[in-house]
């Protein structure tokens, strides 16, 4: 995996923030704090592939009197708030996705007109 491309980490204030710039800006629409151990992490990560197991390796080299099962569960959950912050490249897709499906093809799919609700059973409702 790998952190997206047209994102910089900034000190603001004496916390680290992570900005968008150029097309990010529309997919980045939070603010992104994260630790100084994060930003630690994140001048590693910045030019390169990257596994979370030497993310972990990192952390324990770096810091001393963390064990290695909490250095793994600290960097998860970083790794999850950058993924669900659209930060992360890991190959999964995240979002909405809008498909164009030309007429003549939804005709061959559906000749009837379209797709129809099922009938309803009596269950109440609209």
């Amino acid at each position: 995996m790998k952190l997206k491309d047209q994102l910089i980490l900034r000190e603001v204030a004496g916390q680290y923030v992570i900005v968008p710039t150029g097309k990010r800006v529309t997919e980045v629409t939070s603010i992104v704090y994260i630790s100084a151990s994060a930003a630690y992490l994140w001048d590693y990560m910045k030019d390169r592939e990257f596994t979370k197991e030497e993310l972990v390796a990192k952390i324990m080299e770096h810091y001393t009197g963390v064990t290695e099962e909490r250095a793994s569960a600290d960097i998860e959950r970083f790794l999850q708030t950058l993924a669900d912050n659209n930060i992360l490249d890991d190959g999964v897709l995240r979002g909405r996705a809008f498909v164009r499906i030309p007429q003549e093809v939804l005709k061959k799919l559906w000749p009837e007109g379209g797709l129809k609700r099922p009938k309803d059973k009596g269950g109440g409702g609209p």
